[in-house]
């Protein structure tokens, strides 16, 4: 399979972290806690035994980040995604909402190191993505806001926005419980009040990412390296068909042996069919359900 690595012109907006964000999102920005993924210690209480978070008013876009241990250019764009989820979790302006998500493809593999996160529905994913923004190919590290191919920080920050600006007219209710250690029970209720043909053109999805992953990486052009992933897809189902109103779908998903539970979380994604726009989305850690 032929591919690139393009140079995005503001690369270097990957190196700049909370930098960057104090200049895009304000002086909020500053009363932000440090990037955590995990439970306070006073707030690791007894385990839940379910969990229930419902979408906004307004659209939550999803960031989809393409990625690949195998890539040299690829940890600074993971340290970019880290630091804006981080920003969205603890965010005093609520407004600035949005569910980060990182796909790694499997088209590095080849090329001295195999990444055990990648996936080829992943790369399948992305292909569909770029046919649908008319790329002319596909590339890692690559940023989809909403559906749309997104270049440079500015041009991530400014989708979330354009995307958080407008009323939502798909409502998700998600209510979560832990079986056991190994599986998850999910049961969501989605009101798609979307008119017209577009109403019939919605998909959902659900998934399951893992947070505070540190990798030793023995191979390739990251060899030699530390890296932190955050967001990592673990699971990504299937697509399923949403018609005009309400749904209620239900799902019954095994949790891998070798995930770590504590850092866990959990999405729900709708989008639209044909152009792949968020039409709403939300997700929730399971440290809850599964403590350290």
């Amino acid at each position: 399979m032929k591919f690139i690595r393009q140079l995005i012109p503001q690369q270097d907006f990957f190196t700049k972290g909370a930098i960057f964000f104090g200049l895009v999102l304000g002086a909020s920005v500053a009363q932000v806690a440090p990037v955590s993924f995990g439970a306070a210690d006073d707030e690791q209480a007894k385990p839940l035994s379910q969990l229930s978070v419902t979408s906004r008013a307004t659209i939550s876009p999803v960031i989809e980040l393409y990625t690949s241990e195998g890539c040299s250019s690829c940890p600074n764009a993971d340290n970019f995604m880290t630091e804006l989820g981080g920003i969205i979790d603890r965010a005093i302006d609520q407004e600035f909402h949005a569910v980060p998500l990182a796909f790694h493809v499997d088209y590095w593999n080849r090329l001295g190191w195999i990444d055990p996160y990648s996936k080829p529905e992943f790369t399948a994913r992305q292909r569909e993505i770029g046919n649908i923004n008319n790329q002319r190919s596909i590339y890692t590290p690559e940023f989809v806001v909403a559906g749309k191919e997104s270049r440079g920080g500015t041009d991530v920050v400014e989708r979330i926005k354009q995307s958080n600006r407008q009323m939502a007219a798909v409502d998700i209710n998600l209510n979560l419980k832990a079986a056991d250690t190994d599986k998850l029970e999910a049961d969501f209720t989605i009101d798609n009040r979307i008119t017209g043909a577009a109403g019939s053109d919605a998909l959902a999805y659900v998934a399951i990412y893992e947070n505070d992953i540190v990798r030793e990486i023995g191979g390739g052009e990251n060899k030699g390296r530390t890296l932190t992933h955050n967001y990592v897809v673990r699971h990504w189902s299937s697509p399923m068909r949403l018609s005009q109103g309400i749904t209620n779908k239900t799902a019954s998903l095994k949790i891998g042996g070798d995930w770590v539970r504590e850092n866990l979380g959990f999405a729900v994604v709708v989008v639209n069919r044909e152009n792949g726009e968020t039409l709403q989305a939300l997700n929730t850690s399971l440290d809850t359900l599964f403590p350290i």
